[in-house]
């Protein structure tokens, strides 16, 4: 087995590759010598958290993904109890983590609206995409300057540079499973 150091620069590395990354591109995002970032990467350098923390940042993962052991299996399973509920400015309604980690790149949640209430994007911008699929009852659906309405079984997929927001303007409760890839927390 690798030794810690090694096992770390070699993931910095493959991540950065994957995203077709130089280390010019990732010396410019995190403000850290193109030097530096390749001793990390060829395991000669130990890097302090802080410059873990920018690499990853840049990398767009989490630093406990370095640390991460290769023999895991990847697959998570959260149970309805140990759901975690989640809140939005500008938004109501409840909104629950349907389950991730920090290894993944898609995130799930299920939105459940009241009549009357609103949930509003806070993830706008960036490369990749989102998607809803309304489970029970019919929504509004405000995508970029488009507005959609969207039944029971219905589902909207769109860039993730478009703001959105879904209404529940029934007198009926509504759920929908939205998902988001790739995942920034802001």
């Amino acid at each position: 087995m690798k030794p810690p150091i090694e096992r770390i620069g070699g993931r910095i590395r493959a991540l950065r590759k994957k995203q077709a990354l130089t280390l010019e591109d990732l010396s410019q995002s995190t403000g850290l010598s193109k030097g530096l970032l390749s001793q990390v990467e060829r395991g000669i350098s130990q890097p302090s958290l802080e410059t873990l923390w920018k690499i990853t940042r840049a990398l767009d993962t989490s630093i406990v993904h370095l640390f991460e052991e290769e023999s895991h299996t990847h697959v998570y399973v959260t149970r309805r109890e140990e759901r975690d509920k989640v809140t939005f400015a500008d938004s109501t309604g409840a909104c629950y983590v349907l389950g991730y980690n920090d290894y993944t790149r898609l995130r799930m949640l299920e939105i459940i609206l009241k009549p009357g209430e609103t949930m509003r994007d806070p993830f706008t911008g960036g490369e990749g995409e989102q998607g809803l699929v309304v489970t029970k009852g019919n929504l509004t659906a405000q995508i970029g300057t488009e507005e959609f309405e969207l039944r029971e079984g219905d589902s909207a997929f769109f860039n993730n540079n478009l703001a959105h927001s879904v209404m529940n303007n029934t007198d009926e409760t509504v759920t929908y499973l939205w998902s988001i890839t790739p995942f920034k927390a802001y």
